[in-house]
């Protein structure tokens, strides 16, 4: 059985994002009731050597959207490098990156799982197998940058949990026991 490089990303990438997009809703509705600013919000870092809220998610959604075209071998579309200033902004970033993937068939991402894919990183290039910079690169990137947003939120007091995290398919599973 081989393996798919699309069924391996895409589908969770668009899990992971739109669960993000569905608790940063719940971060506008948490920021209007208590008055936090969600600029103030946005800014939030656990450590000062880590990446803000807003570049957490820029990040994920830049991972995955790097990731998908490098497979596809198509031009990844504009990327906005700023980071959101508010959770608006940073909402129709994550629509803009799901709506990338609509039009990546899954026969685009495949192919010898050993070709080579080169990635630039700040530190170098680096150069990996197709599969291998999915299943050690690109996933742990976006799986990353995704959990420490909800964390930050979750921090702040933003009443989520890991269903919410997990997104739709999990609450369809369980809303399927709790009915049967």
């Amino acid at each position: 059985m081989s393996i798919s490089m699309y069924a391996i990303s895409v589908p969770a990438y668009q899990q992971m994002l739109t669960s993000l997009d569905v608790v940063l809703g719940r971060a506008a509705e948490f920021a209007g009731a208590s008055g936090l600013d969600e600029g103030e919000l946005m800014g939030r870092r656990f450590a000062p050597d880590m990446l803000n809220l807003a570049e957490q998610i820029r990040q994920a959604c830049l991972h995955a959207t790097l990731a998908v075209a490098r497979l596809a071998n198509v031009a990844p579309p504009e990327i906005n490098m700023e980071p959101d200033a508010d959770i608006a902004s940073a909402q129709t970033r994550i629509a803009d990156t799901i709506a990338f993937f609509a039009g990546i068939s899954a026969d685009a991402m495949e192919g010898d799982p050993d070709r080579e894919v080169q990635v630039k990183t700040r530190l170098e290039e680096l150069t990996f197998g197709a599969l291998e910079h999915l299943v050690h690169f690109a996933n742990p990137q976006v799986f990353f940058h995704v959990t420490t947003a909800y964390d930050l939120l979750r921090a702040e007091g933003v009443q989520i949990g890991k269903i919410d995290f997990m997104g739709k398919p999990m609450q369809d599973k369980v809303a399927a026991l709790n009915q049967g």
